[in-house]
Formats: structure tokens, C-alpha cells, sequence
């Protein structure tokens, strides 16, 4: 271009000509020039000002002015001598305004104002291109973010699944959440149902807390002034951006604490299991007033999901501890009944053959009915099945055995007992009764009624039995097997033959109890459903884990609210002062301790309760024996129904 060429950039109709063109091109390439190596925008700005001062002479002063603030040199200008040009990018967008004031009062020249006009379209290019490029950084910056959050969600995700130490996992996993929050603090818990009427939160793992603070959050009330409490009380997430001005913080200890330790903001997020069940709570917290994005949340919830299957596990593990333990105590307590039979069965003979024959046919019966049970998975066993079993199988007497008695399921300990009591019986009868003669035969009945399983065995056309025979280690078994269930076993001997009659306990599956002393139960109506324990607080005391969990399971399925178990007296009584109950279901005794002052503490505050135990009556604290029982052990069913007679009429 030489020196006499006129030179017009796109948006402008002035012309500038010669040296004057080259200096602003000039500029304009010094300043393209600073914005392509990278210099800071301030920077570029400031040569445009430089050059159009310069162009101007001594004394001449410009600014850029982006929404009521300067950028650039200058000490300000007079509005009285400025000219104000737009710098508008390409799609119309006024970026900002180029305020000139030249040295003297006087009118720019065609040139100048071509020039600067030239300066405010390259300041437009500038900072277009300045906005996109931190546009582009931002947006590489969330990408490469997001890529490092998935990989870290990877890894927590394949530590979770292999690794076996469970409380690293909590701290891996409190650590991965506060780098995706980017929060100072973050802790995960599990929540214990029975733990007070809203039940608690106990701390697992934490990151950001002191000793101190640690100690102060171990456990978290339902009634607590943080976020968990809020959590517990709507079943919500809740998040706090200010906690000195938090509503549901207002006026609370809890929020003194936090703001103590540094804490301006929080969240808590829900752990919920597969089936909507709250099991834990992950939250976070901030050093200063934060909301975090909703990108955030939606990452926690992505770590929440592991975080509850985590959480499930360690309940399983509790639980499967819990049925070790059971399954120890049944196989020792099944290796105390072995060397009780085979200490009194010695005791009763001398002749090692007659000693096998007792003692192998009583291991045999035990066998038998633990395979029954195994096949029925520990449920349960018909009776029917468990005659079967032990007298037509395990004797061979199908043509001299008469069987008559309904379809009645027995729990796998009364099964037991039950199997016992009617091999010994069928052991005394080939020994010494009816089926000591071919022409002996033996009748078997049993129905329920009233609670209770009535069973007869009448022998026909044996011999009559000697004094010593009915005193003999069978009969001691049966008598003693029929009073460990909490009944009674009687032998009548006859010129015909001899007869059983045995009276246990039954509640398997009963629907129909005692009334229950209800206080202020309303008269008429109908009586409230299953259904209708959605939402009813329920109290449950008792001092066997496996029940107590299998009791509390029962009624959570059904919607209830469960406090418990309980597992002492003072226990019990202090939850029943602190709390407020529909209903409760009390073991009727603790440790070997009785329940009185437990059911006092229930009946002064009108809380209708019932006995769950395997007592009769008589083993009931004085001035409660009148109130309804629940025999053990109890089916789901039974648990549910009794808890709803428990509550008033509709």
C-alpha cells in the first residue's frame, strides 16, 4: 500500500490517507500482535489508548468503560470534552464504550476520528476474540473436570466392589465427595431406626473435622439442628447456603457448633437402599456462604448409589454375624441335648448294646427332624410331615399306627421338642407297650384349641405297664421335653394300654387372642387393619438381637415407626420417657430380670403393650398378667396382628 492509498475498514465510511493510515495500522497490528502471544487484555487495551493519546498530542486522555467501570489508563474525563465511540462486536453486541478527550477544545480531524474509530473496531475484535477463548478454556475446563470426577466415581467404584477393608472404603469415599463438592468437610453415616422415635445417625468416616468436632457428631438426633436433623424430619435433601441465617437452623445448639468450627454452609443428602429405605446420610459442608450446582448434586447422588449399597452390606454383615451366632448357640445347645441323652441313657443301662440301641435311636430322631427342617429351610414343620418322619419312616409301624389330627405347622424348636416327645413315646410303646404285641395298636390325635396344641396317644391291646417302666428315662424326656415348650405331659396307664396327653403352647399363626387391657380404647367400630400401622410409633423391648431385629423387620414392613429393641430395663424405661408411643411390644423378661417397672412406665403414660414370651401366665409381673400375650416364637404375622389389636377401634 503506498503512502497516497486511502484505507477503510469494514463498519466504517471515513477514509484516512497516507501517514496517518500507516500509523493506525500500525497500532492496530501492535495490538493484534499483543492479544495473539497470549498478554492480558488490560494490556492490548492499553496500546489502543496509548496510540490514539499519542495520534492526539500532549495532554489527550481515552478510557474504555465496560458497564459503568474504567479500563485502561487515564485519570477520568470531563464529560464536557469527551467523544464516546461504541466497540459493538460482530453479532451487535455493545462490549463497551472508548472515551476520548483530546488535549485542547477542539474538533477531531476526519483522520482522528477515522483512526479511532479503527481502535474501538480492533478493541471489538479483541475482546470478542479474548471472550471466546475464555469461553473455550471454561468449557475444556468443566470437560476435563467431568472427566476426572467419572474417573474418580471409576475407581471408587471398583474399590467399593473389590477391596475388603471396609472402614478404608468410608474414607475413600468421604474424600472423593468432598473433591467433587469441592466442600471443606464431608462425612458419611448409617442410620439406626430404633435409635429414638426418629431414629440416629451414626458418624462412619469424616474428612475436615477436628477431634473435637468429631466427638460432638458421632450422633446425629432426629430432632438435631443441622441439615442431617432436617433430613430425618422431611426425608428430603437439605441444604443450608447460610447457616448463621438458616430457618430450620434458627435458634438451635447445633448451629452454634458449626459456626464455632468454621462451617457456613452445608448439605446432607439421603442414602437410600434399593428399596427406598433410608439407610445413611452423606453431607457436606463449606467455610463460606455456598450453594452447590445442581452439576454437583447430580455427581453426589451418582457416589450416593454406592454409598447406600456399601451401607447395606455392612447391615448384611451385621445381620449374617447375627445368624452365626444363632447358628452357634443351635449347634451347641444341639451338642448339649447329644451328651445329655448319652449321659442318661447310660446312666439307665450297663449293656453297651442296649446303651446303642437308646441312645443311637434318640441321635437318629434329632437327625430326622433337623433334615425335615433343613428341607423346609428352618421354617417350619407340619406335624404331619414330623409323625411321618419319626414313626411310620423311622419304625416301619404304617399298619399298627392310626394318625388323626389336622395340617399344623410347629417352628423349628418346637418341632424339635415335639419330635422327641413322640419318638420316646413310640420307643416306650415297642419296648414295653402296644407295640411290644403283635396284636397292638397305638392311635395318635392331636387338634388346637384355645392357644394350645392338644395331642392324645392311646395304646390298644398291649400289656399293662410296670410301675418302673413309667418312671423309665422316656417318660422323664417326654414329661420334661412337654415342659420346656411351657405344657404339661400325662400318662394314664389302662388295662388296655397306656395313654399320653400332652397340652403345649400354640401360636403359630393364630389370628385370635385375649382382649387386651387397651387404655382408652374406643368402643364399637371396626378394629384397625395392617395397613393402618403406617406411621404408628411402636416400642419394641427385648433383649435377643435376632427376635428383636426380626420384630422391628415385621413392623417397618408395614409401614410402622419402630423405636427399639431395647434390650434392658433401663433402657426401655428411659426411651419411654423420652418418647411417645402408640403401642409396644415388651419381652416379658430381660436378662433374667422381670418386666415390672417397664410396664408400670407403659401403663402411667396409657400406652397400650402386650408380653411377647414363651412363659404361661404365671410368669408375668404382678398386676399384669390380664394382658395379652404373644407366644414365642412368633411369625410375621402374628407380630403385625397383635401391634394392631394393640391400637384403639376406628
Amino acid at each position: 500500500m503506498n503512502a497516497d492509498a486511502s484505507v477503510c475498514e469494514v463498519g466504517h465510511e471515513r477514509q484516512m490517507h497516507g501517514s496517518s493510515a500507516r500509523f493506525w495500522l500500525e497500532a492496530q497490528r501492535k495490538a493484534f500482535e499483543a492479544s495473539f502471544a497470549g498478554s492480558p487484555i488490560t494490556e492490548v487495551l492499553d496500546l489502543i489508548i496509548i496510540a490514539t493519546t499519542t495520534a492526539m498530542g500532549a495532554g489527550a486522555r481515552s478510557l474504555f468503560y465496560f458497564e459503568g467501570d474504567a479500563t485502561g489508563g487515564g485519570d477520568g474525563i470531563e464529560d464536557a470534552a469527551i467523544l464516546r465511540f461504541p466497540v459493538i462486536s460482530r453479532d451487535g453486541q455493545r462490549l463497551a464504550t472508548y472515551v476520548v478527550s483530546p488535549p485542547v477544545m477542539r474538533e477531531l480531524t476526519g483522520d482522528e476520528v477515522s483512526g479511532i474509530e479503527l481502535m474501538a473496531h480492533t478493541a471489538a475484535l479483541i475482546m470478542s476474540r479474548d471472550a471466546e477463548e475464555r469461553t473455550h478454556i471454561e468449557t475444556r475446563n468443566e470437560l476435563q473436570t467431568e472427566l476426572d470426577d467419572a474417573e474418580l466415581l471409576r475407581q471408587l467404584s471398583l474399590e467399593l466392589a473389590d477391596q475388603k477393608d471396609e472402614n478404608s472404603l468410608y474414607r475413600k469415599l468421604v474424600a472423593a465427595a468432598a473433591k467433587i463438592m469441592k466442600s471443606d468437610v464431608c462425612t458419611v453415616q448409617i442410620f439406626h431406626p430404633e435409635r429414638g422415635p426418629a431414629g440416629e445417625l451414626q458418624m462412619l468416616a469424616s474428612v475436615g473435622l477436628n477431634e473435637e468436632d468429631v466427638k460432638y457428631w458421632q450422633w446425629v438426633k432426629g430432632d438435631s439442628g443441622c441439615t442431617c436433623g432436617e433430613v430425618l424430619r422431611t426425608g428430603r435433601r437439605a441444604i443450608a447456603e447460610d447457616v448463621a441465617n438458616c430457618e430450620f437452623m434458627a435458634g438451635t445448639h447445633d448451629r452454634d457448633v458449626l459456626l464455632a468450627g468454621g462451617i457456613r454452609a452445608g448439605q446432607s443428602t439421603p442414602l437410600v437402599n434399593r428399596d427406598g429405605r433410608l439407610v445413611g446420610m452423606i453431607s457436606t459442608h463449606w467455610g463460606e456462604l455456598h450453594r452447590p450446582t445442581e452439576r454437583q448434586l447430580r455427581m453426589l447422588d451418582l457416589i450416593a448409589r454406592p454409598a447406600a449399597d456399601l451401607i447395606e452390606r455392612r447391615r448384611a454383615a451385621d445381620t449374617q454375624r447375627l445368624l452365626m451366632n444363632e447358628l452357634n448357640h443351635r449347634v451347641k445347645n444341639t451338642l448339649a441335648v447329644v451328651q445329655a441323652m448319652a449321659q442318661r441313657t447310660f446312666a439307665k443301662t450297663s449293656d453297651p448294646r442296649e446303651f446303642s440301641r437308646s441312645f443311637g435311636g434318640r441321635v437318629q430322631s434329632l437327625a430326622r427332624t433337623h433334615e425335615l427342617l433343613s428341607v423346609k429351610g428352618w421354617q417350619a414343620a407340619d406335624l404331619h410331615d414330623l409323625v411321618r418322619a419319626e414313626v411310620l419312616s423311622g419304625f416301619g409301624l404304617e399298619a399298627r399306627l392310626v394318625v388323626d389330627g389336622p395340617s399344623v405347622p410347629l417352628d423349628p424348636q418346637m418341632a424339635l421338642h415335639v419330635a422327641m416327645v413322640v419318638h420316646e413315646m413310640t420307643t416306650n410303646a415297642i419296648k414295653y407297650g402296644a407295640l411290644s404285641v403283635a396284636v397292638g395298636t397305638v392311635r395318635l390325635a392331636w387338634w388346637v384349641s384355645d392357644d394350645r396344641l392338644e395331642m392324645r396317644w392311646t395304646e390298644m391291646g398291649g400289656p399293662s405297664v410296670s410301675a418302673a417302666h413309667k418312671s423309665g428315662f422316656g417318660s422323664t424326656l417326654i414329661t420334661q421335653s412337654a415342659k420346656g415348650m411351657g405344657g404339661e405331659a400325662v400318662m394314664t396307664s389302662r388295662p388296655e394300654g397306656v395313654t399320653w396327653t400332652v397340652s403345649l403352647p400354640y401360636a403359630y399363626g393364630k389370628k385370635e387372642r385375649l382382649p387386651v387391657k387397651a387404655p382408652d380404647a374406643a368402643p364399637g367400630g371396626s378394629r384397625v387393619s395392617a395397613s393402618d400401622l403406617r406411621g404408628k410409633r411402636v416400642l419394641v423391648v427385648e433383649d435377643e438381637p435376632l427376635i428383636g431385629l426380626d420384630i422391628v423387620a415385621a413392623l417397618e414392613d408395614v409401614g410402622a415407626t419402630v423405636t427399639g429393641p431395647a434390650a434392658t430395663i433401663d433402657e426401655a424405661c428411659s426411651l419411654i420417657e423420652r418418647g411417645s408411643f402408640d403401642a409396644a411390644l415388651v419381652d416379658a423378661n430381660l436378662h433374667g430380670q422381670p418386666v415390672g417397672r417397664v410396664a408400670e412406665s407403659l401403663a402411667q403414660r396409657g400406652v397400650p403393650f402386650a408380653f411377647a414370651t414363651g412363659y404361661d401366665r404365671d410368669g408375668l409381673p404382678q398386676g399384669f398378667k390380664d394382658i395379652l400375650i404373644l407366644r414365642k416364637p412368633s411369625s410375621s404375622e402374628q407380630i403385625i396382628s397383635i401391634v394392631t389389636r394393640l391400637l384403639p377401634s376406628r
